[in-house]
């Protein structure tokens, strides 16, 4: 059975959430069944043809232009799909490729959409762009067979939205990546950017107003904690205001390091003292995961997919407070905001059980239809929080 992925940039090592959600979780899927030919689409410019592991990779042509990107390339890779490869599923990702789920229908595939994010709540999306968000998300919750939630945060906004589509939506939150490089092969990024082990605040992420690392900044210059810098590891969108704004409050002691390959981000991760994340709006925090990974404490906002993590009352900070931020940056201490909970977390939310909560959408979607919402083998809120 043939599965074609599209609404990511492509895999491996593509800086974003959706791509690292199906580097992760597609190699899995197909080593589960012998049966399965999975095929990203990807799309050009940012990977060529290749095969990730047990994972066949394509890519379909598509403009470098942020609103353009998703609606050029989604429909083209529908058709060639359609024309090339022939797939029992198409696995869509995100709301903006969701605009296109009725496409798919209509060429006579099995949709499974995946909704990461509710993108248009983005200050960057205004007025089409917002709109074809919104469509997005209306098409994919309506359009597919099933609906994948990477929150329960999502899921319950789904449901009281469109109530109709409750029978077709489940959770499956992201899950935890394996343990970080060990401790010898560490040491490089540290050296190449002159830090010191549990000598730095760390951050990641795309430099993106919703991030609140505009917040972050602003409370380090106002705690000033001892012996400590700021890194701050994401990309960097090209000829954004907000970014090039950001970037200028860089010092000997805020450094921007920019978009790092994986496993320097996880070295990171590995020797931080600790571990910001001051996000406004999240589909499901992939960074968190990698922190919680790492051990490393953390200190993020209450907003609600947060706090579907459940790391414990004293890691939590309101979410656009920078006096309260930059007090507990102050305090000092950090090493009791290691979570308690961190091996149930990793246990629970293990991308191998994701995988196989997948493959019995996937096989029913062919087998028998839409799963159904008492359907014994999926997990419907699986791991954190429940």
């Amino acid at each position: 059975m043939r599965i074609c992925a599209i609404g990511l940039r492509g895999i491996p090592d593509v800086m974003g959430g959706i791509e690292t959600h199906c580097e992760q979780l597609y190699p899995r899927l197909a080593g589960l069944d012998d049966k399965l030919d999975i095929v990203v689409i990807g799309r050009s410019g940012y990977v060529s043809d290749n095969a990730f592991g047990n994972v066949r990779v394509k890519t379909v042509w598509a403009p470098r232009h942020k609103v353009l990107e998703t609606l050029v390339h989604t429909p083209l890779a529908i058709l060639y799909a359609r024309i090339f490869l022939h797939p029992k599923i198409v696995h869509l990702h995100g709301i903006g490729p969701g605009f296109f789920a009725p496409l798919a229908r209509l060429l006579g595939f099995r949709v499974v959409g995946t909704h990461h994010a509710i993108d248009y709540e983005r200050p960057k999306w205004k007025g089409l762009g917002r709109l074809f968000l919104q469509s997005g998300e209306w098409m994919l919750a309506n359009f597919s067979n099933e609906v994948i939630c990477v929150s329960r945060t999502i899921e319950t906004s789904l449901s009281n939205r469109f109530p109709t589509t409750r029978g077709r939506l489940v959770t499956i939150r992201n899950g935890a990546p394996a343990k970080p490089v060990a401790a010898a092969a560490s040491a490089d990024p540290l050296r190449q950017f002159g830090l010191t082990p549990r000598g730095y605040i760390l951050a990641v992420g795309r430099l993106d107003p919703t991030k609140g690392f505009h917040d972050l900044v602003r409370a380090f210059e106002l705690a000033r904690p001892a012996g400590l810098k700021l890194v701050i590891a994401g990309a960097v969108p090209v000829n954004d205001p907000y970014a090039t704004r950001l970037q200028q409050s860089a010092s000997d002691s805020v450094v921007f390091v920019g978009r790092q390959p994986a496993e320097q981000v996880r070295a990171l991760y590995d020797k931080a003292a600790l571990f910001v994340h001051p996000s406004y709006m999240e589909g499901f925090p992939l960074v968190l995961m990698e922190a919680l990974a790492s051990d490393a404490p953390m200190l993020v906002s209450d907003i609600d997919p947060h706090q579907e993590v459940d790391l414990g009352s004293d890691s939590y900070f309101k979410a656009g407070n920078v006096e309260q931020l930059a007090a507990r940056l102050s305090q000092g201490g950090y090493d009791r905001l290691r979570c308690v909970r961190r091996a149930d977390i990793l246990r629970e939310n293990d991308w191998g059980d994701i995988a196989r909560r997948h493959h019995a959408i996937m096989v029913r979607q062919v087998q028998r239809g839409p799963v159904r919402k008492d359907a014994p083998a999926v997990h419907r809120t699986g791991g954190l929080g429940g």
